[in-house]
């Protein structure tokens, strides 16, 4: 208590010096210009130090409240999987600031938010990437206003030891565009010009109809500044993300002018249509009506302080944004006002291929599931290992490569596969990598060791971790080469069976090229239910969604079977689950006859939008 009291007396003569130097120095031009003038360097040097001690100090003290905060909020850490971060404001202003993951490990920022934030987004950058100094590999600046960019410009400039990125993109006109009409804008754009021999080779223009491909991550570019209008928030960035099967509206602060423009040239189109759509200039005085009804989309992401959203000020046309939301047909909303929001892109609804019996073409699987509906596709190498089959050719690269575009053509894609046997014929899992690679899957299941090789269950939990473990890091340097995540999965014998296993397993390796997947189906079997996630070490990175009647692996079509899918929904929203709905309740369609499988399938299909859209 004693050591408090003096460093507060300490501050506070501190403090009361600064004020009073200035004063000091006034009075003593007044009674000796001579001295004062020998003594005026010296003052104003000590006055300077001392105001970059308080900086110095406030800086400080800032970056240990957010580190304290961040400490508090629990952010997840969602490196390699696919979410949206809308931060919050620290100091309840306006702007803008979204961290986007995907699941090949891609990092994305849009805007950045007011300089007095810099210190929460760095702290928030290193917990939702689990990096120390972290890396963002695009930075998207919507327009020229502090409070979108000055994150931006004060991490180039002071904390660039801190954070590094590859990319900003930007379109900013030359700064006396804005003179005398916009100050704001026009410092933004001289310091941005001031800093950009910093940062010179990693600075790219935004333009009308570029397209940016982000690792997963895709960007279309509608909308950028326009000459025509000299607001600028009129010429805000209008661009569509489109990331995991979902689609997201940014679009800065843009205005009326901005968003009929979009409307006219790109409505009739229909790539307006967007999953989610963040509201233009924090939901007020933005862009039309016309827009968010051509966006139309089913959850609204609100970058917006309180006095914002309850138009505390009188002044704002909040309500009437607010107004336009409910006559949309909105699922859901997320408020910056409510603290930092970790949104989950919509959950792909895939399913195996194995819906379809062995050799059955695949060519013609894909047009099937992607004509009734399906996001994408896992494609069962398990079922590709019979006699003649392209899988074990020698050329089975060429054939996965031929699948791929032929997916594509489709309007679908493989983001999934499965591997045949278990992780330790390491020949055939490494053929299973390179495969999925050559489809465009990110994933791959390869079933965990089970058995010794005298065909004895390993019940150890000491000896399954061990087996496991080295036949996994065996695999690691192929999977990482070809940028395919290995997955584990609880199955059905000995210690196999126990989530709270395989998760551990995933937890020992330790690599962010290995996971593991949660069968519900096989969990059911074993006497495990759902709310088992909640014990395990490590969040699943995908699912394997089946039922059954727990007496046998049914793959059946989820109700058909006696698992809680309730408490399975529940227990997905409490560990903040952000993977897929991989469907593996194929055996209906495997044992009907080719003409009543679209309707199992659609079935399958119509079940699995019901569970997502239970899904927070």
């Amino acid at each position: 208590m004693k050591k408090k009291r003096i460093l507060s007396l300490l501050l506070i003569f501190a403090f009361l010096f600064t004020a009073a130097a200035p004063v000091i120095a006034a009075g003593s031009v007044q009674a000796d210009a001579a001295v004062t003038d020998n003594l005026k360097a010296p003052f104003q040097n000590m006055i300077e130090q001392i105001k970059q001690f308080f900086g110095r100090f406030k800086a400080l003290w800032d970056r240990l409240i957010s580190m304290v905060n961040i400490k508090k909020e629990k952010i997840p850490n969602t490196m390699n999987q696919n979410a949206i971060h809308m931060l919050k404001s620290v100091t309840d202003t306006i702007g803008d600031s979204f961290i986007i993951t995907t699941e090949d490990g891609k990092v994305i920022v849009v805007d950045g938010g007011h300089r007095t934030e810099t210190e929460y987004f760095i702290e928030y950058l290193k917990a939702a990437t689990g990096q120390r100094k972290p890396h963002i590999d695009a930075w998207f600046l919507s327009h020229a206003h502090d409070d979108h960019c000055e994150v931006f410009l004060e991490v180039v400039e002071n904390h660039g030891c801190e954070v590094s990125f590859d990319k900003v993109y930007a379109n900013f006109p030359e700064a006396s565009f804005y003179d005398g009409y916009d100050e704001w804008a026009f410092k933004v754009i001289t310091d941005y010009c001031r800093l950009t021999p910093k940062f010179a080779d990693k600075a790219a223009s935004l333009t009308e109809g570029d397209v940016f491909n982000i690792g997963a991550a895709k960007f279309t570019v509608f909308y950028t500044f326009n000459p025509a209008w000299r607001n600028c928030n009129e010429g805000s960035t209008i661009m569509r993300m489109d990331l995991g099967g979902t689609s997201v509206m940014f679009n800065g602060d843009a205005g009326e002018n901005a968003g009929n423009y979009v409307v006219e040239k790109y409505g009739d189109s229909g790539v307006l249509h967007c999953d989610y759509c963040k509201m233009a200039h924090h939901g007020q005085d933005g862009v039309g009506q016309n827009f968010y009804e051509a966006v139309s989309p089913a959850v609204c992401l609100w970058p917006t302080p309180t006095w914002v959203y309850e138009n505390s000020n009188g002044n704002l046309k909040t309500f009437e944004t607010r107004a336009w939301v409910d006559t949309l047909d909105v699922q859901k909303q997320y408020f910056s006002f409510e603290g930092s929001q970790v949104i989950r892109m919509k959950p792909r609804i895939v399913t195996t291929t194995d819906v379809f019996e062995e050799g059955y073409p695949a060519e013609a699987a894909v047009e099937r599931l992607a004509s009734l509906g399906y996001d994408a596709v896992d494609m069962g190498f398990d079922y590709w290992t019979f006699e003649g089959s392209p899988f074990l050719a020698d050329d089975y690269l060429d054939w996965a490569k031929k699948l791929k575009a032929h997916a594509e053509a489709a309007g679908i894609s493989y983001t999934h596969a499965h591997a045949p046997n278990e992780a330790d014929d390491f020949a055939m899992a490494e053929r299973s990598i390179e495969a999925a690679a050559a489809l465009g899957a990110r994933y791959l299941v390869v079933h965990p060791i089970w058995r010794e090789k005298n065909g004895n269950t390993i019940n150890s939990k000491l000896r399954f971790l061990q087996v496991n473990a080295a036949a996994i890091k065996k695999l690691l340097p192929k999977a990482k080469k070809c940028g395919v995540v290995l997955l584990s999965e609880n199955i059905l014998w000995g210690a196999s069976s126990d989530p709270q296993m395989v998760a551990e397993l995933v937890k020992l390796v330790d690599s962010d090229w290995f996971g593991w997947c949660f069968d519900v189906g096989h969990a059911h079997c074993c006497g495990y239910e759902s709310d088992v996630l909640k014990k395990c070490a490590v969040t699943p990175m995908s699912l394997h969604i089946q039922d059954n009647d727990g007496s046998r692996d049914g793959h059946l079509i989820p109700g058909d079977g006696t698992i809680d899918w309730e408490l399975f929904i529940k227990t997905l929203n409490e560990i903040g689950y952000l993977g897929d709905c991989v469907m593996e309740a194929h055996h209906q369609s495997l044992d009907a006859p080719d003409n009543e499988r679209d309707a199992i399938l659609t079935r399958l299909l119509e079940t699995a939008k019901d569970l997502r859209d239970k899904m927070e």
